[in-house]
């Protein structure tokens, strides 16, 4: 005779336990551990909110919202999951609002979809570029360059690996429009203000920020009222175990550091942004709402060096915005990665804390970079994403990059640039930046590098 405890699954009387006491707890710990520290990893946070402000554990366990739609493209990552691991949150770190990728199934998507033969139909028609790869030898600084391989934005998976396309359309980013405050609604970017021009890739032994001097020696692009017409995005990854949060040791001034890769955009002012800013004569009012806040942000204050870094003193340095979506290659992950970037997939990250803005200026020429240091993101945030180095070589990713409008003045929102990274295989960086140092400086020594398009 069966016993109803028994037959509950209850353990009998006497009985030793199956599992050493709190072994089950601590397996389910470390699962939830790991589990969340892929989703991390795309959101530049460890359990807080990736600017510091911490979430409640049950804002993370709200809800899903039944208005928003799954944050994977035809539903390719699987089984349906929440756009992140809050309830009503709608955007990472201090930002309040969502960038979702655009299904191209639905009629979302439909609403401002095009072939791409059509575009090249179009007066303005888009001609795809092919660059050579760099030499393959040791020693040939020129590896850092990424090739560009222009591929037809419907076709992502027709890419090729360890190579870029440019969006110079800024296609599949809905951003803010005019009446965002009021109705949340999102449309379709306007072309960027920047086209990108150049992908760099370096290993480095320690953060470090000025990649425009120390790939370009600085003599490049200009100023139109003091606006450069040439901006780098230098975003600097971790490659070390995360330390201690409490135990280790490090400048607790600075953050952690240690070894890592960069990850350079170069990015060239487009003419229309540059015959706006002209038009204007420098009068705010003159200027249209996306150029008058890109105005305010290069214009705002740094120090002796041209350099602001955190905690940034103008509102106007709090509002860059980054987003990242998979186009293609998800369905090669594991299940349970694939639903862990779902979870951050095409969500924006405001960069604020972890951002470091240098404008330099000598003479005619003007640049301006943004440092985004990853390294110092949460120890959770930092061992997730050295644990997805290894699936980033099989994804196909479209990032952007904007400043985000939080007034009716500074709406709509404009992409300041994107394009496609295909399957970047971090593990394929090789290039120091101290061979690059060593190298000398200059068109003669570096022919590699696009100097006609960042010298204007």
């Amino acid at each position: 005779r069966v016993s109803p405890g028994a037959r509950a699954g209850r353990r009998p009387r006497g009985a030793a336990p199956a599992h050493p006491p709190g072994a089950r707890s601590r397996a389910r710990q470390r699962w939830r551990h790991a589990f969340y520290g892929m989703i991390c990893c795309l959101r530049g946070d460890d359990g807080v909110d990736g600017e510091g402000k911490a979430g409640s554990p049950r804002a993370k366990a709200g809800k899903r919202s039944k208005s928003k739609a799954d944050n994977a493209p035809g539903g390719a990552f699987g089984s349906p999951v929440p756009m992140s691991p809050t309830s009503d949150d709608e955007e990472f770190h201090d930002a309040k609002d969502t960038l979702d990728a655009i299904d191209p199934g639905s009629p979302k998507g439909a609403s401002h979809r095009r072939t791409f033969s059509a575009a090249l139909r179009d007066a303005n028609a888009i001609a795809l570029e092919d660059t050579e790869a760099a030499d393959e030898r040791v020693g040939d600084v020129s590896r850092c360059v990424i090739p560009r391989r222009d591929i037809p934005f419907e076709d992502p998976s027709s890419g090729t690996a360890l190579s870029w396309s440019a969006n110079p359309e800024g296609r599949g980013f809905r951003l803010r429009g005019k009446k965002y405050k009021s109705d949340r609604k999102k449309f379709p970017s306007a072309s960027p203000l920047f086209d990108v021009v150049q992908v760099l890739a370096l290993r480095s032994d320690a953060q470090t920020l000025d990649m425009g001097d120390i790939l370009y020696g600085g003599e490049i692009g200009n100023s139109i009222h003091g606006c450069p017409t040439v901006y780098i995005a230098n975003l600097m990854l971790p490659d070390y175990p995360p330390y201690n949060p409490v135990f280790g040791k490090y400048d607790r001034t600075k953050g952690p550091d240690g070894p890592g890769q960069h990850i350079c955009v170069v990015a060239r002012m487009t003419d229309a942004t540059r015959e706006a800013l002209r038009a204007s004569g420098g009068d705010q009012a003159s200027m249209p709402p996306e150029v008058k806040l890109m105005f305010r942000h290069f214009n705002a204050q740094v120090d002796e060096n041209g350099r602001d870094a955190p905690p940034h003193l103008d509102a106007s340095r709090h509002v860059t915005k980054m987003v990242c979506m998979v186009a293609a290659g998800q369905e090669e992950l594991p299940w349970a990665v694939r639903v862990a970037i779902g979870q951050g997939n095409g969500k924006p990250f405001m960069v604020n804390k972890t951002g470091f803005f240098t404008k330099r200026t000598r003479g005619s020429s003007s640049y301006f970079e943004i440092g985004v240091n990853a390294h110092n993101f949460g120890p959770v945030a930092t061992n997730g994403l050295r644990n997805c180095h290894g699936y980033f070589s099989k994804l196909v990713l479209d990032i952007g990059v904007t400043l985000q409008g939080d007034s009716e003045a500074e709406l709509p929102e404009r992409l300041l640039f994107a394009f496609r990274a295909v399957k970047p295989d971090l593990t394929k960086i090789t290039v120091h930046v101290d061979e690059l140092r060593r190298v000398g400086g200059g068109r003669n020594t570096r022919p590699w590098l696009d100097w006609d398009a960042v010298t204007l």
